[in-house]
């Protein structure tokens, strides 16, 4: 008999062996989906290779599969199983996703975890029900922003003027006073820019939000909440929004993604 096979035959031997590796196994949480909707995850393969299925109380399941232990790495082929595990749920209904990584110790813990959160997630549920997450970026598509800006912006053009006048080394406080000026600038921009386009989206979408700019070039970063038929006319109205723009900008949009920005509310896995 192999080294592997050995604790396997120990196990199904001793049942007290069997119970103890059951209690050392975890269940991986992917996602929340209505009661009636648990049978969706027959055949989807999660982390590790095991069998996804799920654990309902009441009106709702949260899907699940078997883990050996109470951590997963995030290397790329568990990051991969999460998203195909929710991936394929996607493909037939909108769940609640759940971040990467979230472990419970058992079935009797998940299903406190439902019961807890009932009222929370059957409201989530029929909030994104029958719609997908859009994303939507824009860009400034310049070689320099600052420079961009000094040339559309005649108060900043005339404060960096004053600051470099005569070819004299600005002072610390010249500095502070000309990078708080762009940035008013740039905020300024943002939000008409912002308007301009969230106006023209809004009558495709349940709800819309904007996020945070990750970088200073980035004018917008728009998480939309889009009926699954809508979306044909969502990815038009973006080009008819685009056209209010000219070459200095650039539009992206991607999705379906499942709605990560229109899930709320925090529960605790372990206990």
């Amino acid at each position: 008999m192999s080294n592997d096979a050995a604790p396997l035959a120990q196990a199904a031997a001793d049942p007290r062996a069997a119970q103890q590796t059951a209690a050392k196994s975890g269940r991986y949480l992917y996602a929340v989906v209505n009661a009636a909707q648990a049978g969706l995850c027959d055949g989807l393969v999660g982390v590790g290779e095991g069998s996804v299925y799920a654990i309902s109380d009441g009106q709702v399941a949260a899907v699940v599969s078997d883990v050996p232990n109470q951590r997963i790495r995030p290397e790329r082929r568990n990051l991969a199983a999460h998203q195909a595990v929710i991936k394929g749920l996607m493909d037939e209904v909108t769940p609640l996703p759940v971040s990467f990584g979230h472990i419970a110790e058992g079935p009797e813990a998940i299903r406190r975890i439902l019961h807890q959160n009932q009222e929370v997630f059957t409201e989530q549920l029929r909030r994104v029900e029958g719609k997908v997450e859009m994303g939507v970026k824009v860009l400034w598509d310049v070689p320099n922003i600052f420079e961009y800006f000094v040339h559309i912006n005649s108060r900043l053009r005339a404060l960096r003027d004053q600051v470099f006048r005569g070819g004299r080394e600005p002072s610390q406080a010249d500095k502070i006073e000309l990078g708080r000026a762009f940035d008013r600038a740039l905020n300024e921009e943002r939000a008409k820019h912002t308007a301009t386009v969230t106006d023209a989206l809004c009558p495709l979408c349940a709800e819309i939000q904007a996020n945070e700019p990750r970088e200073e070039r980035e004018v917008m970063n728009l998480a939309c909440l889009v009926r699954r038929d809508a979306r044909a006319g969502f990815e038009a109205a973006i080009f008819e929004a685009a056209r209010h723009f000219d070459n200095n900008y650039s539009f992206d949009y991607n999705g379906p993604w499942p709605p990560f920005n229109f899930v709320n509310g925090e529960f605790q896995l372990q206990e």
